[in-house]
């Protein structure tokens, strides 16, 4: 039993067991994610058939629904500008702590997020498809 305990023996058996755990964690969140999803469309499935069985019509929200992107990351306005303001933050953070070397993570951050600000300027620019020449020239 001291043997066990011993520390030298104790140690690396700990580090093995970390790291299993960290290896097969991922895997098992993975699992776990796609054996929900498999379960959700086996019983969405199931709906449409049962149904169709009884002549009813399919909603084509059942078949096709709206996008999750629209209801959990808000508009891209919101989320350009919110990249602006982690990356500020981050610059802020590592130039206080004194970890210069990490800033530029944060100016990486905030410049994806300027880049989708121009894009969001130069896409509401444009002129809609089928707008006339004299339309699309405005003056703002």
């Amino acid at each position: 039993m001291d043997m066990l305990l011993d520390k030298e023996t104790l140690i690396p058996v700990v580090a093995m067991l970390i790291g299993a755990v960290a290896l097969l964690l991922p895997a098992l969140i993975v699992w776990v994610v796609l054996h929900f999803r498999r379960q959700r469309d086996e019983q969405l499935f199931a709906t449409v058939r049962h149904l169709a069985e009884r002549g009813l019509p399919v909603p084509r929200e059942l078949i096709d629904p709206p996008s999750e992107q629209e209801g959990r990351g808000g508009s891209p306005l919101f989320r350009a500008i919110t990249l602006v303001g982690v990356g500020l933050g981050l610059v802020l953070l590592f130039w206080l702590m004194g970890m210069h070397f990490l800033i530029g993570v944060g100016l990486m951050v905030m410049c994806i997020g300027a880049a989708q600000l121009v894009a969001l300027w130069i896409e509401r620019r444009r002129p809609a498809p089928g707008a006339t020449a004299a339309a699309a020239v405005r003056e703002p």
